[in-house]
């Protein structure tokens, strides 16, 4: 809930769901399942990393999805990853489309410069908090999309 008004995921909570989830891992699976819980968070990290220092979601987003990891292991932490930007472009579409004429032109503009010099739109540091896409809820859902995908 914090993600929809805030747009901020806390630290505690991302801490706390990584290590929950290693020691879910351990539970479940022994050392195996530790070195499963690990891996997860290396690809779940190696996959957030771009996107990331491009200014494309914020650090509590990041820090989510390698939690996440821990509960998934390596295939289902890129999988979620995988639904997770796609469900958050869907949740970022809709938020422009509701935004308004102001922040469609906004966006048009900042897609539009990007297609003239060949390079990936440039996010304004500044942009407020009720601009950014929840990416929070589209990353959990995403984990649970991952999750029902490998267990059928």
């Amino acid at each position: 809930m914090s993600d929809l008004r805030t747009r901020r995921v806390p630290n505690a909570l991302n801490g706390a769901l990584a290590a929950v989830g290693l020691t879910a891992q351990v539970f479940a699976e022994g050392w195996h399942g530790l070195l499963t819980g690990v891996l997860g968070m290396a690809v779940a990290f190696g996959l957030v990393l771009v996107p990331f220092a491009m200014r494309l979601y914020r650090g509590g987003d990041a820090k989510l999805v390698i939690a996440l990891g821990a509960w998934l292991g390596p295939l289902a932490a890129a999988y979620m990853f995988l639904w997770g930007v796609a469900l958050g472009g869907l949740v970022a579409a809709g938020m422009v489309l509701a935004g308004g004429p102001a922040l469609r032109r906004r966006v048009g503009r900042t897609l539009k410069d990007a297609a003239l010099t060949a390079t990936l739109p440039q996010v304004e540091p500044d942009r407020p908090a009720r601009l950014h896409a929840p990416m929070a809820l589209a990353f959990s859902a995403g984990a649970v999309v991952a999750r029902l995908w490998e267990v059928t």
